[in-house]
């Protein structure tokens, strides 16, 4: 592991001598030296705390790690056995980018992981800066904070003060969605890598609570992703329809027009989907949408019906999940 690590460094200054975004991996080398200089081991840190939620959150830890290795086959490899405490609310902030008239999403090269669909920064400011720089571009944007992210076993990568107060289906599925990133990636393709994350966290969770003898709280987890299928319709069906317009002949106004109709249209609907569920939906109604937004949910959300079905497939078998998942077309 360390020697992988060393070589990834001298990847990333390889590029550093011929990129043009030199502070981008500048910021990227020294953000997560940060973080690895702050892991302690789990045992250390529960054996000093008296903060009995942290205690009881690391122990929670290594029985998810115990039962991704189990149920979902996917050893840790070391990952999540340690604690960074970052001293601050998010871990990054990653940048979206789109055209005014298309759901082509702007993609960046990454050494190790090839092309994504977004750019992560470790500072807030930079991450706004980056998205400025691209409103000059006339692209659209979206900022979206996140609080853990893989390394893809470069790295043993911590449990952090980012999410440790997540509710523990939260924290159940982040963990589960992360080892999932670990266990298998796809270069440049961020929808594959993402709908499948998404998907083998979704049914651990799942198993996870059946394990341990809760199935109240399966039945509301399935509520809530019904709520997500239910939301995440109404925004592809506006995805849909807005492809369709920006691929009619005719003049920007009048795509433009169009666009804006479909957008409130969107969230009339999704107003009227909050009265029924009682709240909910807050971000998409308050704040703006625009097809580097939309690319958010499509990055996470598109792919995840065709792992799922692939689970089922298998008989929830993933022994023979992950076979088939490695002799799929990417």
């Amino acid at each position: 592991m360390k020697s992988k690590g060393i070589w990834l460094l001298a990847l990333i200054a390889l590029v550093l001598t011929s990129c043009r975004t030199v502070e981008f991996y500048g910021q990227a080398v020294s953000g997560q030296m940060g973080v690895l200089a702050k892991r302690r081991p789990i045992e250390k840190v529960a054996a000093e705390t008296d903060d009995e939620h942290l205690k009881e959150r690391l122990a929670l830890t290594k029985r998810l790690l115990a039962f991704a290795e189990q149920e979902l086959k996917m050893p840790s490899g070391g990952s999540y056995e340690l604690y960074a405490d970052l001293g601050r609310e998010h871990l990054v902030w990653v940048v979206y980018a789109a055209p005014e008239l298309s759901l082509e999403p702007k993609d960046w090269w990454y050494p190790v992981v090839g092309r994504q669909d977004y750019r992560g920064y470790f500072r807030e400011d930079q991450a706004r800066e980056e998205a400025a720089l691209l409103e000059k571009q006339r692209y659209e944007t979206w900022v979206s904070e996140v609080d853990a992210f893989s390394t893809l076993g470069w790295f043993r990568d911590p449990v952090l003060n980012t999410f440790v107060d997540y509710e523990e289906v939260d924290f159940a599925e982040l963990i589960f969605h992360e080892l999932t990133h670990r266990k298998y990636y796809v270069r440049n393709n961020t929808a594959f890598n993402e709908g499948m994350a998404e998907a083998v966290a979704r049914e651990g969770v799942k198993r996870w609570f059946r394990a341990t003898g809760r199935p109240q709280l399966v039945k509301k987890y399935e509520d809530r992703q019904g709520r997500i299928r239910q939301a995440g319709d109404l925004v592809g069906k506006t995805i849909e329809r807005l492809k369709e317009i920006y691929a009619r002949d005719g003049c920007v106004f009048e795509k433009r027009e169009a666009k804006e109709r479909e957008l409130a249209k969107l969230k009339r609907s999704l107003r009227r989907l909050r009265g029924e569920w009682g709240g909910g939906l807050t971000s998409w109604i308050d704040d703006p949408v625009n097809n580097a937004r939309l690319n958010s949910f499509i990055t996470y959300e598109a792919e995840v019906p065709r792992f799922a079905a692939l689970i089922e497939e298998c008989d929830g078998d993933f022994e023979v999940f992950w076979r088939r998942v490695k002799g799929m077309e990417h």
